[in-house]
C-alpha cells in the first residue's frame, strides 16, 4: 500500500502540475491568438472601408464634371443657334434642319417659340408636347444657368418621359425653348455600373431630391422620375433622407452610408452645382466587405490549423510528462523500496542487505543511514557473537 501509495502521489502531483502549466499556456496562447486574429480582421476592414470611401468620392466628383461639361456644351450650342436666329429674318425657316442636326447630336427633343406669357407659338416637331416645360416656367421653377441662358430641371411631360430644358431671351418678349432627352446623361450615369445589375452604380436626382435614374440592381428594378421616389422622405430611409437634405442638397461633398429598401450602402455624394442635380456613387457594404469576408475565411482556417497543431504538441507535451512522472516516481520510490526490503531483512534476521544508491540528494542521505544503521548493526551482533563464543568457552574451561 505505501509502495503504490508514493509512487501514485509523485505521478499525481507532477501530471498535476504540469497540466495546469500546459492548460495555462493553451489559454494565453489561445488567447493572443484569437486577439492578433481579430486585430488583423479589423485592421483589413477598416482599410477597405477607407481606401472605399476615398475612391468613392473622388469618382462621383469625376462623373459630377463629365455630367456638367455635357451640359455646358448642350448650352453653348443651343445658344450658338439663339444667336444664329437672332440675325435671321424668318428664323422658323431654320429651325427643321437646326432640329435635325441637334436631335441627333445633342438629343433635342424639340425646339419652341414662346411668348412673354411663356405660352408655346410654335414649335417642332409639331408633335412634341411641352406642357412640363411651360407649366414649370410659368410656376418660375426655373434658374440661371450662364449669363444667356435659364435652366429648367427635370419634368415629365403627358407621355410620362422626364425632360430638362434651357430657356433663352429672344427678341422682344419671346423666348425659345430647347427641351432635351436626358438619354445622354442616363448613359454617363450608367456607365458607372461596370456590369448589368453590378452592386456599385450611380443614382442622380433632380434638384429637389426625386430619383431621376436609379439604374436596375438586385434590390430594386429601374427607378425614374415617374415613379417619383423621394429621396429626401424618411419613409425611403431616416440616414439617406438625412443625408440628402442637410449635405448632398447643399451642394456638399463627401462619403456616408445609408439603407435603402433593406440594403445598407456606402456612398460617395456630390453635386452638379449649375443644376443642383444631387449624384450618388454607391457600393453596399457586403460587396465592399466580400474581400474582408474570404480573408476572415482564411484566417479562420489557419487559425483552426494553428489550434490543431498546437493541440497536437500540448497532448505529446502531456504524454511526455506523464512518462517522465512515472519514470521520476519510479526513481524517487526505488530507494525508498530498497530500504524497506532492507529493513525487513533486518527484522527478519538478515543483517547482510546493503541498499545500492548513491547520490548526494536527501535519498542519498537516507540511504547512507541506512546502510550505516546495517553496518553498525551487523558490528553489533559480530560483538555479540564474539562475547556469546568467549562466556562459552569460560564455561568449558570451568
Amino acid at each position: 500500500m505505501f509502495k503504490k501509495s508514493i509512487r501514485t502521489k509523485i505521478v499525481a502531483y507532477t501530471f498535476s502540475i504540469m497540466l495546469i502549466v500546459s492548460v495555462l499556456f493553451s489559454v494565453i496562447s489561445l488567447y493572443n491568438l484569437l486577439t492578433l486574429r481579430s486585430f488583423f480582421i479589423n485592421s483589413s476592414k477598416s482599410v477597405f472601408e477607407v481606401q472605399a470611401k476615398h475612391y468613392l468620392e473622388d469618382e462621383v466628383k469625376s462623373y459630377a464634371k463629365i455630367i456638367e461639361a455635357n451640359l455646358n456644351i448642350k448650352e453653348k450650342m443651343c445658344d450658338s443657334t439663339v444667336n444664329f436666329l437672332l440675325k435671321t429674318q424668318d428664323p422658323k425657316k431654320f429651325i427643321p434642319n437646326i432640329y435635325t442636326i441637334m436631335s441627333k447630336d445633342l438629343n433635342i427633343k424639340g425646339i419652341a417659340f414662346l411668348d412673354n406669357n411663356f405660352s408655346a407659338q410654335y414649335t417642332y416637331p409639331a408633335d412634341v408636347k411641352f406642357d412640363g416645360a411651360i407649366a414649370k416656367i410659368k410656376a418660375h421653377e426655373y434658374k440661371k444657368f450662364s449669363k444667356n441662358s435659364y435652366f429648367v430641371d427635370f419634368y415629365l411631360n403627358k407621355d410620362k418621359n422626364a425632360y430638362f430644358a434651357f430657356l433663352f431671351p429672344f427678341k422682344g418678349d419671346s423666348y425659345v425653348l430647347f427641351e432635351i432627352d436626358p438619354v445622354g446623361i442616363f448613359s454617363i450615369l450608367q456607365s458607372a455600373q461596370i456590369k448589368p445589375m453590378g452592386d456599385k452604380y450611380l443614382w442622380m436626382t433632380d434638384a429637389k431630391g426625386v430619383l431621376v435614374f436609379d439604374p436596375e440592381v438586385k434590390e430594386h428594378p429601374l427607378i425614374t422620375l415617374k415613379d417619383h421616389v423621394d429621396l429626401t422622405d424618411p419613409e425611403n430611409g431616416e440616414k439617406l433622407a438625412h443625408l440628402m437634405t442637410n449635405y448632398v442638397l447643399k451642394g456638399k461633398t463627401g462619403t456616408s452610408y445609408y439603407t435603402f429598401r433593406g440594403v445598407e450602402k456606402y456612398v460617395g455624394y456630390t453635386s452638379v452645382p449649375k443644376t443642383g442635380w444631387a449624384l450618388g456613387l454607391t457600393l453596399p457594404i457586403n460587396s465592399l466587405l466580400e474581400g474582408v469576408s474570404k480573408l476572415n475565411q482564411q484566417i479562420n482556417s489557419k487559425t483552426i490549423l494553428m489550434l490543431g497543431i498546437f493541440s497536437f504538441f500540448s497532448v505529446i507535451t502531456i504524454l511526455i510528462a506523464l512518462f517522465f512522472s512515472m519514470w521520476a516516481s519510479n526513481r524517487i520510490v526505488r530507494p525508498i523500496l530498497d530500504a524497506t526490503n532492507t529493513i525487513n531483512a533486518i527484522i527478519m534476521g538478515d543483517v547482510s542487505k546493503r541498499i545500492a544508491y548513491e547520490s548526494n540528494d536527501e535519498l542519498g542521505e537516507l540511504v547512507k543511514s541506512v546502510n550505516n544503521l546495517m553496518d553498525a548493526l551487523a558490528q553489533t551482533l559480530a560483538n555479540l557473537g564474539d562475547i556469546a563464543v568467549n562466556k562459552e568457552n569460560e564455561n568449558e574451561q570451568l
